[in-house]
Order: structure tokens, then sequence, then C-alpha cells
């Protein structure tokens, strides 16, 4: 009888496994390729008047990014090395008072080297500079691991004011094809060039009107690769899940290993868990939590069932009762957990 059970349990194992993993395969086959935008976007959120933009001194800036690395959620912040170039006329002096707002430290992080200086032919001054240092970004990771980033390096000028001077992006020659990013996806990039209005005079009692200045927004746009939702959430938790649910096709007979699988389950969670709980700042609750919630959820609730089922059969219950509510709970546990999982692929796929 025990080799009947088993060779049973057996194969409906192997046939929950072979469909589980021409699921994933079928997920994977159909996921969507990222397609990077190879034109620079330009966003324009100013409204400057015809009597301003007539008056203003137009500063050219162009960024080309080379490297970005150290993608740090928990601390929100990021490393990057661009060129930036600077084309403009007049006696303003761009390219020594504009600032990187977002900036962590200028002292220990930061180095500018300056490249080229020169007149161009018609008159313009041409100014070239290297940039590297950690910035800050604040990251939000709601729709964590299928979230999309903004890595944005944020430009403003420290003397004139927006009626005086305003930043105009280098689309055209702004390029990415020498980006390198690990372990992430390009999604965009684009440029947003806005007016910024400080609502404090900061003292200066001189002044009245509020503080404005051009702002110039240089945004990558980023997200994690598909098999980084697949490999490293969807897989090792489902094969967890599984070893839990190993336990509704053995006999009561066996509780001590019934409850020794729903125990070693509830162990693997919350190790599995704990691996990306570092990454999220302020440990706020992300969209694969809810996954979790309801695996811990469904493996407590597990391990009340069979503890109850038990002392029914010890009473006189009919063992055959008892597996058919196991095959209810089973399958209702499995609906919801694919419900889950379908609905954060499908989170993925808005993106």
């Amino acid at each position: 009888m025990i080799e009947s059970l088993t060779k049973n349990f057996s194969l409906k194992l192997l046939v929950f496994a072979l469909v589980l993993v021409a699921t994933f395969f079928g997920l994977y086959w159909l996921r969507p390729h990222q397609q990077v935008n190879q034109g620079v976007q330009l966003i324009d959120a100013t409204n400057y008047s015809q009597a301003v933009k007539k008056n203003q001194e137009k500063v050219i800036v162009g960024i080309y990014p080379l490297t970005v690395s150290q993608i740090d959620t928990s601390s929100n912040t990021f490393q990057m090395s661009a060129y930036i170039w600077m084309i403009w006329s007049g006696d303003i002096k761009p390219n020594e008072t504009f600032e990187i707002m977002n900036l962590v430290n200028r002292q220990q992080d930061y180095m500018k080297t300056d490249l080229e200086h020169e007149v161009l032919k018609d008159g313009r001054f041409y100014h070239l500079m290297k940039v590297e240092g950690t910035f800050f970004q604040a990251f939000d990771m709601t729709n964590y691991p299928v979230d999309q980033q903004q890595l944005t390096l944020i430009l403003e000028d420290s003397v004139s004011s927006s009626e005086d001077l305003v930043y105009v992006p280098d689309v055209n020659n702004t390029k990415t094809d020498q980006l390198v990013l690990t372990g992430w996806e390009l999604n965009q990039v684009a440029f947003k060039v806005s007016e910024n209005a400080y609502e404090s005079n900061f003292g200066y009692t001189d002044e009245v009107n509020q503080n404005k200045v051009s702002q110039l927004k240089f945004i990558i746009t980023i997200s994690h690769p598909f098999l980084f939702f697949f490999v490293k959430f969807v897989f090792p938790l489902t094969l967890i899940l599984l070893a839990n649910y190993i336990v509704y096709w053995l006999p009561y007979a066996f509780i001590e290993s019934k409850l020794f699988f729903i125990s070693g389950t509830l162990l693997s969670l919350m190790f599995l868990q704990q691996q990306y709980l570092g990454r999220i700042p302020n440990q706020q609750l992300v969209l694969i939590d809810y996954v979790y919630l309801f695996s811990y959820l469904a493996t407590f609730l597990t391990m009340m069932g069979k503890i109850y089922f038990y002392k029914k059969i010890t009473k006189g219950w009919d063992e055959q009762r008892a597996d058919m509510w196991d095959k209810l709970i089973f399958t209702g546990q499995i609906v919801v957990y694919a419900v889950l999982v379908l609905g954060i692929y499908l989170k993925y796929l808005e993106n």
C-alpha cells in the first residue's frame, strides 16, 4: 500500500512540476523585449513670456553619459560619469557658475575635469568637461521588483536668474551609445527644462520676488530585466511553496513529516525575503511583499489545517473526507498564488 501511495504521489508531483516549468518558460518566451528609445526626448515645462525670452542668455547644454554604477536604492544614491559641454555667448561664464543640485558630497565624491575651452567660428564660447560623482535620487520602490527608476542630474545656475539665463538642451548631440548599466535595462533618456522657484528669499530682505532659476534635468529611466523578477523571485518562491504543498499528498499517518515540511517552508520563506529587504529604503512595503504575506498566511493555515484534521481523524473522521478538504485548500492556495504572480507580471508589462 505504501509503495502504491508513493508511486501515485510521485506521478502527481512530476506532472505538477512539468506544468510549473512549462508555465515559467512560457512567461519567459512571451516576455516583452525592452526597446530603448534611441532618440533623446525633450520635456519643455517652461512658460516664459516673449519679453523675457528676448533678454535671456541662452546656454546650450549637452550630456554624454559614460557609466552608471553603485545604484543603491537603500541609500537613494547612484554614481555617474559623463561628458558635459556648454555653448554660449556674452560675458557670462556658465561653466563656472553652474551647480549639480543633487550632488551628494562636493568635497569627497565629485570630480570635474575641464577638457576644452575655445571660441567657435561664430564667436560663441565652447566648454567641454568631464564630471564624476555620487548623486542623490529618491527611488520609489513601490512596484519592486518590476519597478522603473529614474537617474537624474539636476543643473542650475548659481548666479543668474531665469530672467537672465536659460538652459537649452543639445538634444541632437546627446547620445547613450557608450552608456554602461550593469544589471539594469535602459528604457528612456530625456531632458526636462523648467523654471524652478524657491519660495524663500534666503533672508535677503531687499528682494521681494521669489528666486527663480532655469533648471535642467537629465533623466535616464531604467528598469530591472525580466530575468530579475523571474529568477530572483518567482522561481525560488514557487519551489519553496511546492515543498509546502507536498504535505497534501502525504497520508495523515505521517503527521510528523507533514509538520516538518511546513516548518522548513516557513524558515525558507523568511530567509528568502531577507535577501531583498536591504534594498528597500525605510523598510517600505513593496509589491513583492504581498506575495510573501500570502505565502506566510498559506503556510500558517496549512499547518493549522494539518493539526485540525489530524485531531478529527483520531476522533473517528474519515481520512478521505480530510483529503477532500485538503485538495480544496490546495487548489485555492494555488489559484490565489497564481493570480498574485500574474498581477505582478502584468504590472511589469505596463512598464
